[in-house]
């Protein structure tokens, strides 16, 4: 076998002192490769801190959630809650407290007298059908630039409200007193 392997080594001209370097890499090669495999590795990093950035890491998942799940509460609501999540909310141990307005009363409350659509506020023309806060803002932007209503179909012209609109609400709305 050794011969074959010199006859090898002939045939592509190497000489004898480039043999010996090939064959002190090739045992260093072998040397480091027994070695690697046999240490032990060692981590790099402290048992402690990682507890520290799992805690972290936890607490804003918990965040993050109760953000998600509040969000959903708003627009598909499965029972009536005690906190108002509209009131506060906690992010990363802080809390702050949410400025947006919340209508006092619940958006499209079936009324069972007629509001009379020249004089009502805001919070009175959210208990319209289909009516919340931007359209009750609207309309009353539209009364303030144009003056007061002379007709129901003066409705249309307002940004959102069309035939169908304006066909919930028509039974609950007066123009006068």
């Amino acid at each position: 076998m050794r011969r074959k392997i010199y006859f090898i080594l002939e045939a592509l001209e190497i000489s004898r002192s480039e043999r010996t370097m090939i064959t002190v890499l090739m045992m260093l090669l072998l040397l480091t490769t027994g070695y690697s495999s046999k240490k032990n590795p060692t981590t790099n990093y402290d048992s402690e801190e990682y507890r520290k950035l799992e805690r972290v890491f936890e607490e804003r998942s918990r965040a993050i959630i109760y953000e998600h799940e509040s969000i959903l509460d708003r627009y598909s609501p499965t029972s009536p809650s005690k906190e108002d999540p509209h009131d506060t909310f906690e992010i990363f141990g802080d809390t702050e407290s949410n400025t947006s307005v919340v209508a006092s009363e619940p958006q499209g409350t079936v009324v069972s007298d007629t509001i009379n659509i020249n004089k009502a506020s805001a919070v009175e023309l959210q208990k319209l059908p289909g009516i919340g806060p931007a359209y009750a803002n609207r309309i009353i932007e539209w009364r303030e630039e144009n003056g007061p209503f002379t007709s129901s179909e003066q409705l249309l012209e307002i940004k959102g409200i069309g035939e169908k609109k304006l066909g919930q609400i028509l039974p609950y709305i007066k123009l006068k007193e």
